[in-house]
């Protein structure tokens, strides 16, 4: 995988926040949005959020690669610990 245009640390480290929460919505009949709600939630601040809109196409392949990965994650966990928290 080729991490060359992801935001990266001082350090080189990836940047990523853990995900908190997740809306939908549909615009017109005709385009679906994403609310992705990121990052550590702080007392008295909105949560941070990325918001985007996307045509059905696009959101089938978004799907379709999120459940590669989950199935990914699925296959390399460890027997009777798939989606157990830590």
């Amino acid at each position: 995988m080729d991490f060359e245009n992801w935001d990266k640390d001082e350090a080189g480290r990836l940047k990523v926040w853990p995900l908190q929460a997740f809306t939908t919505a549909i615009f017109d009949g005709k385009v679906g949005a994403l609310r992705l709600e990121v990052g550590r939630p702080k007392p008295g601040l909105p949560t941070p959020a990325v918001q985007v809109s996307a045509p059905a196409d696009l959101l089938r392949a978004l799907a379709a690669a999120l459940t590669e990965v989950a199935d990914a994650i699925e296959e390399k966990a460890p027997s009777g610990k798939e989606g157990a928290p830590n």
